[in-house]
């Protein structure tokens, strides 16, 4: 692994790659309320741009979008850390991808809106040695945690996104990798409405620490997640 210091790399947002973008933006409008640009390649959620859309071959895939202010350096780490670099994309050695875009701006989140990142992965250590190595993302195991199942992935000494171990029920049915995270107000109603447009429910609605959430498949078969998240602590 390279051990040299990368600079900040932040998640910042995301993009749906499929081979039929209109089907796309059919399901989406339905579950999301989405409305879309003139040119339909990004979505909007009360005018807020929420997602990027473009059509692409191969099977349908959310990406989420990393932002940094030396896309060279990164992309030097992530190579000496054993991904392969294509461009702005980054394809790690567990599994996982992603895609540089330098200068991008996070939107707060809010319903229909990007609100969390995920490292799903069946070998926690090798994908923290890699997540700290390439993109300078230290995981954290959180406190009072019974074990390392999950940790934050830590940037500027605050937590940017997570890291989980995918245990052997979740292994088999979610794929490795960043998961994007999209608020709703209702997992539930949302993973009834998937199915009213050809979507499916990857892992029913379920309450974890974080709020309450559910694994969608669109019709192509991109998979992401829907949460309502648990409310501040006071």
């Amino acid at each position: 692994m390279n051990a040299t210091p990368t600079p900040s790399v932040v998640p910042c947002g995301v993009e749906l790659v499929t081979p039929d973008p209109d089907a796309a933006r059919e399901f989406y409008a339905h579950l999301f309320g989405w409305t879309y640009d003139a040119d339909g390649s990004t979505a909007l959620a009360d005018g807020v741009p929420a997602a990027g859309l473009r059509a692409g071959a191969g099977p349908a895939r959310w990406w989420a979008l990393f932002d940094t202010d030396d896309a060279a350096a990164v992309r030097a780490a992530a190579t000496g850390a054993g991904a392969r670099v294509e461009d702005d994309e980054v394809h790690d050695p567990l599994g996982g991808s992603l895609l540089l875009r330098p200068g991008t701006t996070a939107v707060a989140p809010g319903p229909g809106l990007p609100a969390w990142y995920e490292f799903m992965t069946t070998a926690p250590a090798d994908a923290d040695r890699f997540l700290a190595a390439a993109l300078a993302l230290h995981a954290t195991v959180p406190p009072g945690a019974p074990d390392d199942t999950y940790a934050l992935l830590v940037s500027g000494g605050r937590p940017v996104a997570g890291r989980l171990a995918l245990p052997p029920p979740l292994a088999g049915v979610l794929p490795t990798g960043w998961m994007v995270y999209l608020a709703v107000a209702d997992p539930d109603d949302a993973a009834e409405r998937a199915g009213e447009r050809g979507g499916r429910v990857v892992v029913p609605p379920s309450d974890v620490l974080t709020g309450r959430v559910a694994a969608l498949a669109d019709p192509a078969g991109a998979v992401f997640t829907v949460i309502r998240p648990a409310p501040a602590p006071r």
